[in-house]
């Protein structure tokens, strides 16, 4: 190992050989890399050697992983091992995946003035809201849910979705590791409590995952400023937009979903990122367009 952080084609752990970087965030970064002992192609997240020595860093990195393991058979991202390099390097090994993520599906549609369908987007968010449901059952709280982090596998990979980095994760009854004051998120998909700095619950992700929706139908963020302080006034104050004034083809009573799950205060917003999902499966399926049809043929409401 050489000093300072990793590089492509040192070893870590003497068995995993970085090959080149596929991500970059503020306490890590993630690498293409090979399994040396089985041969198989992995994505190892490392944290940054100035994070690495925070032993908070390594709590979180460490607590990601574990919610994931606890969320294996859902549409997450896979975690293979978590560990700690001889060098002190704080890592952690996930499936390597192979398609793009939301975000950059969605830039590519918006830059020519085009959206997914209301039936494209239900079969691509419907197995994030069932992996947040089961996460929310198990006291996981996401934190960060947004199109960055919402994962399209390639069809030649075998499809699918998987919601991604957990780091911001919270645990109900573990500590906290967000500083007092600090707000963790983006800013687009952040619920109007955690931009207070109030307590907050699993409705939070129940607004993300609103948000994101609204997006993927819009074209655009539910709420556009030129600064975070705007964003946060907006937030916290305006009216919530109607959905049907970017998607006319959607029933009315779409904008009523639109303003109960991005509700400003949690207890007027749906309690459960279950009941918030199968109103919006209700209202398209109640609808006439193709859209509609595809979706009465493909989903199921309970009861």
């Amino acid at each position: 190992m050489t000093t300072g952080d990793p590089q492509p084609g040192d070893v870590i752990d003497d068995r995993y050989l970085l090959e080149r970087e596929i991500g970059r965030g503020g306490h890590g970064v993630v690498y293409a890399s090979t399994d040396r002992q089985t041969g198989s192609r992995v994505a190892l997240k490392l944290l940054r050697q100035n994070i690495a020595e925070d032993p908070q860093f390594a709590l979180r990195l460490e607590r990601e992983a574990h919610s994931l393991q606890m969320l294996w058979d859902e549409s997450v991202v896979r975690v293979h091992a978590f560990g700690h390099d001889r060098d002190g390097s704080v890592f952690m090994v996930m499936e390597l995946l192979d398609g793009e993520t939301l975000d950059d599906h969605l830039y590519d549609l918006e830059d020519f003035g085009d959206r997914m369908s209301a039936f494209e987007v239900l079969r691509c968010l419907d197995p994030v809201a069932r992996a947040l449901h089961t996460a929310h059952t198990k006291g996981i709280i996401h934190r960060d849910v947004k199109p960055a982090n919402i994962f399209r596998i390639t069809p030649d990979a075998g499809g699918g979705v998987r919601l991604m980095d957990f780091g911001l994760v919270k645990i109900q009854g573990s500590e906290q590791l967000t500083q007092a004051g600090m707000i963790a998120g983006s800013p687009s998909y952040i619920a109007p409590e955690v931009w207070r700095c109030e307590a907050f619950d699993h409705r939070i992700d129940v607004y993300s995952l609103a948000a994101v929706t609204f997006r993927c139908l819009a074209g655009r963020t539910p709420f556009i400023a030129p600064n975070p302080l705007d964003m946060f006034m907006k937030v916290i104050k305006d009216d919530r937009p109607r959905l049907t004034d970017y998607r006319p083809d959607l029933p009315p009573a779409v904008d009523a979903w639109v303003a109960q799950a991005l509700a400003i205060e949690k207890d007027h917003r749906y309690p459960y990122v279950s009941t918030m999902w199968n109103d919006l499966l209700r209202i398209v399926m109640s609808g006439t367009t193709p859209s509609a049809e595809k979706a009465r043929a493909t989903f199921r409401l309970p009861g």
